[in-house]
């Protein structure tokens, strides 16, 4: 299990994931204050929460069980492919769900300023799982066909 390269990559993905919820997803600044977007929450400086939200961290969450799940099937491969690129489709739309839910929450908080949105390492750290499963899909693959290789020569 351990000496297979997907191994690797499946841990990889699981610590990127989980460092999201630790960072920022972006800092909204409206008319002179600062608001900060976590996986969460819309916090503003003062601590007060402006706006509370699970989905992302909901998809979050599935992101990184569907890796740990992947990672634990190594000995059906092709249960194993076919999880994974179930995961690269949910990291796709855990990715494209927190610029949406950015975009609606700064939309619905336009009064009379435009809004300036930076968008912190949050909303482009998942950006390298989608990298890790993609290369574990592909090492998934290889192994496969090495293993089909054998079997033939059997």
């Amino acid at each position: 299990m351990w000496q297979r390269i997907q191994s690797l990559f499946f841990l990889l993905t699981i610590l990127s994931n989980a460092a999201i919820y630790w960072l920022d997803l972006a800092v909204i600044q409206v008319g002179g204050k600062s608001f900060n977007f976590t996986l969460y929450k819309l916090q503003s400086a003062e601590g007060e929460v402006l706006y509370s939200s699970t989905m992302l961290a909901i998809l979050c969450s599935i992101c990184i069980v569907l890796s740990g799940v992947a990672f634990g099937m190594f000995k059906r491969r092709q249960v194993q492919i076919k999880l994974t690129q179930l995961l690269l489709l949910v990291q796709v739309a855990f990715l494209v769900a927190i610029f949406f839910v950015v975009d609606s929450t700064v939309t619905g908080m336009v009064q009379l300023e435009s809004p300036i949105v930076d968008y912190g390492v949050g909303a482009y750290l998942p950006l390298i799982p989608f990298v890790f499963i993609f290369l574990a899909i592909k090492a998934i693959k290889k192994d496969e066909a090495l293993v089909r290789a054998a079997d033939r020569i059997r």
